[in-house]
């Protein structure tokens, strides 16, 4: 008999003591883990060189199952400006499809406003009426650049001469959002 009571005084006196600390608790702080409050925004523009040594050995009509590339991404659209990291990826090109099978670009910044590091960036290919735009979506990245989120935007710059796609230049925008290092 006696261990009957222990046991019910034993089980009483631990329902008393999990419902008070229910009631009288404080209410745990919400994480804002997606709130773009918590993070400290970027505005990067940057240019992606061609690469003038290395040619597309590719012959015409010539079938490929992947592009490889590595450009030269600098501060400014002409070719003499400041080098600030490399543009290197590679598409797996799909038959009769806009988008490609894995379209990652990774861009290895040296010295940014002070950040440096690498960023992973994954391109969508859209259609918006009858023109293709890309999607730039940030992925991932090491350094500065650590547990980043943002996106971004490609734009052709014009030349003063005709060239190919290849010898043109092109305009990355990016708004990268770094975590805040001071949480409260």
């Amino acid at each position: 008999m006696l261990a009957r009571v222990i046991f019910f005084v034993s089980v009483s006196a631990a329902i008393l003591a999990v419902i008070l600390l229910a009631t009288v608790s404080p209410l745990p702080k919400r994480s804002h883990k997606h709130s773009s409050a918590d993070y400290n925004w970027v505005l990067l523009s940057l240019y992606v060189q061609p690469n003038l040594h290395d040619r597309n050995t590719t012959r015409e009509g010539e079938l490929v199952s992947a592009y490889v590339f590595k450009h030269s991404l600098t501060m400014g659209p002409d070719h003499g400006s400041q080098v600030v990291g490399t543009l290197t990826g590679f598409v797996l090109p799909q038959k009769n499809s806009l988008l490609s099978s894995f379209n990652i670009v990774h861009l290895a910044l040296f010295d940014v406003l002070g950040l440096s590091g690498s960023l992973c960036i994954q391109v969508n290919q859209v259609m918006i009426g009858q023109k293709r735009a890309e999607q730039l979506a940030i992925v991932g990245g090491t350094g500065s650049f650590v547990f980043a989120t943002g996106n971004g935007s490609i734009v052709l710059m014009r030349n003063a001469r005709p060239s190919v796609d290849a010898d043109s230049t092109y305009q990355i925008k990016l708004r990268i959002g770094l975590p805040d290092q001071n949480p409260d």
